[in-house]
């Protein structure tokens, strides 16, 4: 089974991504699970849901293997740019520490991963340092609000109501990574943010 897939069209069809299921894979109080974008389109049909529920079974039986394969899948073209988790987040610490050894073996290319699992994050980072070439962004939602302790790149949701809580000087996102001249989320650096519109 293939794990890596290019078939986001926001992010252009060239940008490879990993994804986990969502509700499964994300924390269980996350604010955004009646709202969130998985239950619509693509994401939702049942051969890519199916897929998503597969992945997150082979990590879970052997999570080296399955970052192994990713590895391999990577090894003979050079990608760039890398997504982690239109669908899904951060599965658990092991989870985390083997993207962290990913980006290790692939220096040239840069990661990208937004998540919601910011105690996990802020625990790893008190003990671990993870590569530069790993963007860990923490995701906000509404009135919820992550601690940021290591001062993280951090993503908002703007509503059109009650966006007072988003910095001035966010990135607005324009909704295409392939129209985006300097793939700014994959750019940013502790104390940047970013703004999407909800969708």
């Amino acid at each position: 089974m293939q794990l890596l897939t290019m078939s986001n069209i926001k992010l252009g069809g060239k940008i490879p991504q990993l994804n986990m299921p969502y509700v499964t894979s994300c924390r269980q109080d996350a604010p955004c699970f009646k709202d969130c974008y998985c239950h619509k389109g693509n994401l939702a049909f049942p051969r890519t849901r199916n897929s998503h529920i597969k992945k997150y079974e082979m990590y879970k039986v052997n999570p080296k293997a399955f970052f192994e394969q990713i590895n391999n899948e990577m090894k003979f073209t050079s990608y760039k740019l890398f997504r982690y988790h239109a669908s899904g987040d951060i599965v658990d610490e092991q989870y985390l520490d083997l993207m962290c050894w990913l980006a290790r073996k692939h220096k040239e290319t840069k990661f990208l991963c937004f998540t919601k699992k910011y105690e996990l994050v802020n625990d790893y980072l008190n003990n671990h340092r993870k590569p530069s070439n790993l963007v860990l962004v923490l995701s906000n939602w509404g009135d919820w609000r992550v601690e940021n302790p290591h001062n993280l790149p951090m993503s908002y949701v703007d509503f059109n109501i009650g966006n007072e809580n988003i910095p001035k000087k966010a990135y607005k996102c324009s909704g295409r990574c392939e129209a985006c001249d300097n793939q700014h989320c994959w750019q940013m650096k502790k104390g940047d943010t970013v703004v999407f519109h909800k969708h």
